[in-house]
């Protein structure tokens, strides 16, 4: 308990250091980078970078990545499951750029959200229609300038474990923009921090880049199907029964607002 407790304090000191990194190398590649980086990528890569290192030097975690992303110049809706804010760090180990949909309340954050803001992430309100329509505009618009994206499906963390019903926003997306959705099981994230409370665990962090679901052809009518065999799938990797929703029936496919 005693080792647990100096570890998690380790931690939050080692991250907290990395967070305030974040704005000043974040900025200074960004006042280097805008006449010609019009999509941030490289204010991108920093942020990626700074959640390789937390993970990576954490030694009570391991994170390795299984699979592999469709190679450049191909564009995708990345989907993840979301089980721990440990889910945010791991996805950094993807070995692609791309542009991710985050809770307004995170891009709010002093230095950590201004970073977020300059490597030209995407916030929503939860709470708001048009704020959704909004950010899968702009996220639509970086599909089509051949920028992935990503999106954690389940909008808010599963607090029990199970695989809670997907939103229809990225599957809308990922079809209207004519590319693939790759869904990403994530396992081991919510036992090295669970989602209530900050106590650190020394956990396997998983992430398993699955098959691409191909979109070519599919019109609105196939935004349920898409997302059913999107959710089967990981739910698969990640071993649980896909009824344990826990948190009711799936959201209506006309609902379009993305929860970050």
């Amino acid at each position: 308990m005693i080792v647990r407790k100096v570890a998690t304090a380790l931690f939050t000191a080692f991250a907290a250091l990395v967070i305030f990194l974040s704005l000043p190398l974040t900025l200074a590649v960004w006042l280097v980078t805008w006449p010609f980086d019009r999509h941030r990528m490289a204010a991108s890569r920093v942020l990626r970078a700074l959640g390789e290192v937390i993970v990576s030097a954490f030694p009570f975690w391991r994170v390795t990545v299984e699979g592999s992303l469709p190679p450049p110049p191909a564009t995708f809706v990345v989907v993840p499951n979301h089980r721990s804010m440990v889910d945010a760090l791991a996805v950094a180990r993807l070995p692609r750029e791309m542009k991710w949909l985050g809770k307004k309340e995170a891009f709010r954050l002093p230095w950590l959200g201004w970073a977020f803001h300059l490597a030209g992430y995407v916030p929503v309100d939860r709470d708001d229609r048009v704020s959704g329509s909004t950010a899968l505009a702009r996220l639509r618009r970086y599909l089509a300038e051949g920028v992935p994206v990503g999106l954690f499906a389940e909008g808010t963390r599963s607090r029990d474990g199970t695989l809670r019903p997907f939103r229809a926003g990225p599957f809308k997306l990922a079809i209207d923009a004519g590319v693939p959705i790759v869904p990403v099981a994530i396992t081991g994230a919510g036992e090295a921090l669970p989602p209530d409370g900050l106590r650190i665990r020394p956990s396997d962090v998983r992430v398993r880049i699955l098959p691409p679901l191909p979109t070519a052809g599919l019109t609105a009518q196939d935004v349920d199907r898409l997302r059913e065999e999107t959710r089967l799938r990981i739910a698969a990797a990640l071993g649980v029964d896909p009824a344990g929703t826990g948190g009711g029936g799936p959201t209506p496919s006309g609902s379009d607002r993305p929860r970050g």
